[in-house]
């Protein structure tokens, strides 16, 4: 009998593979992790600010919105060296001020933005200087410094101050160094006061926040000289004459802007104030230099037109004489 060998085939069967998890867990743990970090950056916030910047930073979200892009970004750091400057600027020397290696726009080499519609020459009428207003604010508008200066137009001159608010600080803690963005506004004002002839004066302000006595021998008279006197040296390496200073004065807390509050930024500044030759010339005289002939005959000039002007009465007009019409005509064409 032949023995025969059954062989037997054994199927494998299929390995059934688990079923794939879904991406939910990854979305909840995304959500943790953004919730994380915003209640650091929340808690961040609160160690690094002092009470006048968290009001600030709360009326900016109210009222911010990331679709307009005319109100600006918080969160923008293109024009300062942190989202949130630790260093505060008051007269206090600081235990905490830190070392920011931050190189400027500008170099001194003329590259500020220039405007074609400004005439050289000397800026003596109300006309002339707002017209000079007009190109500095809008100076100020393509640098995004709109909350930093201020101009103004005077009868002796046009005024111009640039102070702190709470996202730029102009100096350090009881230093006088300029930090990078007001280095790069004055290196772009340079150029316009390059232009300009009228002479100017240059004076620096603090807030009322005193030096204390056990660190230092310093005041608050030296520490805005000093500060008036770094503005000039930037001006004229941004290439505006040297010749067109005529007074670099501290202030020290003699002129607050903020009686309400004396250690506001708003204290906290730096004044250009471009002269009108009259005034210039009455800075002149406090400091015993007689005004030049040509000086008193454009005083005389403008004296006799001021008189010129002055309203007319009837009775006046009665007894004018044709005598008294041929003198008002010569000192019309002298006019």
């Amino acid at each position: 009998m032949q023995k025969h060998e059954q062989v037997v085939f054994k199927r494998a069967s299929r390995s059934h593979h688990h079923e794939s998890h879904g991406g939910a867990w990854k979305v909840a743990f995304a959500d943790f992790m953004i919730a994380l970090m915003a209640l650091f950056l929340v808690l961040w916030v609160m160690q690094v600010v002092d009470k006048e910047e968290r009001k600030a930073i709360v009326a900016h979200l109210q009222m911010a919105s990331v679709f307009d892009q005319g109100s600006g970004n918080l969160f923008d750091t293109s024009k300062s060296i942190s989202p949130i400057d630790l260093t505060t600027d008051s007269s206090v020397a600081s235990r905490h001020d830190s070392v920011h290696s931050v190189s400027s726009f500008f170099q001194g080499d003329r590259e500020g933005p220039e405007s074609d519609s400004l005439i050289d020459g000397t800026f003596d009428t109300q006309e002339r200087l707002a017209a000079l207003a007009e190109v500095i604010n809008d100076m100020v508008r393509q640098i995004n410094a709109q909350g930093n200066v201020d101009v103004t137009v005077t009868p002796q001159g046009l005024r111009i101050v640039l102070q702190d608010d709470y996202k730029q600080n102009m100096f350090g803690r009881g230093g006088s160094t300029l930090t990078p963005f007001f280095e790069d506004l004055l290196l772009a004002l340079a150029p316009v006061f390059e232009r300009v002839e009228n002479p100017m004066i240059i004076s620096g302000h603090t807030d009322a926040t005193q030096y204390r006595k056990t660190f230092s021998s310093k005041s608050n008279w030296e520490l805005s000289a000093s500060r008036a006197n770094v503005a000039r040296q930037t001006l004229a390496s941004g290439g505006m004459p040297e010749q067109r200073v005529l007074q670099v004065t501290g202030m020290s807390d003699r002129a607050l802007l903020n009686h309400s509050d004396p250690s506001s930024s708003e204290n906290r500044r730096i004044e250009l104030f471009i002269l009108t030759t009259p005034a210039a010339e009455v800075i002149n005289t406090l400091f015993g230099q007689s005004p030049n002939s040509e000086s008193k005959n454009e005083l005389e000039k403008a004296r006799d037109k001021a008189k010129f002007n002055q309203p007319v009465f009837r009775t006046d007009t009665i007894r004018f004489d044709a005598g008294d019409a041929s003198n008002a005509t010569s000192n019309v064409q002298a006019l």
